[in-house]
């Protein structure tokens, strides 16, 4: 049977679960645990790319295995789509993200796979398993300042899902972004650098919206069908400064 959003009504976090704390009740030290975001620009017309894909799904299963707050979001850009093969997974908007990081950090320029841990100053390559992994070690290593807590839920008599948050910690000049990924994408390519290769994906970005925060607490729509079928999706959300692109926390829902 399809798990439509609908028919998970009661396997999901309730938003009351989200916002029953008393107002100025501060989560206990615990709480406070630093948690880890790498944002990947990757394509399936890059060659080096299936690479990256090979080490994010490892630390997918790590960080699943040992419940660690380590995410993956795959963005798929569409710098390589007028190489031989246009990448169905790719987005104009995705690539405008990647070109704000680029300008943000001061970069001399963009490519694929490129990474950025927790909006980090430096970039990373994709597929540099000993930088990436010492920088997810040194994030972990220190008490974050921010602690953010999420639910979701269906929406009455509508087309999308509800997103719940509740916020600890400084959010002036700060976003939340909901990203819908799709946690496995396994797909032929017939053309371009990897022609003939079944490429494997790992939590690529299906739908992001982004909202500026005003409050600590509150609730935010993503439009979503009722019959869509949600097994091989989850939702990251995060905080992230609009100026800096820091990414203050993140936490992620699934539908499971």
């Amino acid at each position: 049977m399809k798990k439509t959003y609908l028919s998970l009504l009661f396997s999901f976090i309730f938003l009351g679960s989200v916002i029953a704390q008393k107002e100025g009740e501060q989560p206990s030290g615990e709480l406070f645990k630093p948690s880890v975001l790498i944002e990947l620009f990757s394509s399936e017309g890059c060659g080096s790319c299936p690479f990256a894909d090979d080490f994010m799904r490892e630390i997918i299963e790590i960080s699943d295995s040992n419940k660690m707050p380590v995410y993956v979001l795959d963005y798929h850009v569409v710098i390589w789509n007028r190489s031989g093969w246009v990448d169905p997974f790719s987005d104009s908007a995705y690539s405008l993200r990647q070109q704000n990081y680029v300008f943000k950090k001061h970069l001399p320029a963009l490519y694929t796979p490129m990474a950025f841990v927790n909006g980090s100053e430096k970039d990373y390559a994709g597929t540099d398993k000993k930088s990436i992994g010492m920088k997810i070690q040194e994030t972990l290593s220190k008490p974050s300042k921010h602690f953010m807590r999420t639910g979701v839920t269906p929406a009455d008599n509508e087309d999308s899902i509800v997103v719940g948050y509740k916020i600890w910690g400084d959010i002036d000049s700060t976003n939340l972004n909901v990203v819908l990924v799709q946690k496995r994408i396994n797909n032929m390519v017939t053309a371009g650098e990897n022609k003939d290769k079944i490429l494997h994906h790992h939590n690529v970005a299906r739908k992001m919206i982004s909202i500026p925060l005003k409050e600590k607490q509150g609730i935010v729509k993503m439009g979503i069908k009722r019959d869509f079928n949600l097994e091989n999706f989850r939702l990251l959300v995060f905080i992230q400064h609009q100026q800096t692109y820091e990414v203050f926390a993140t936490e992620q829902l699934s539908f499971e």
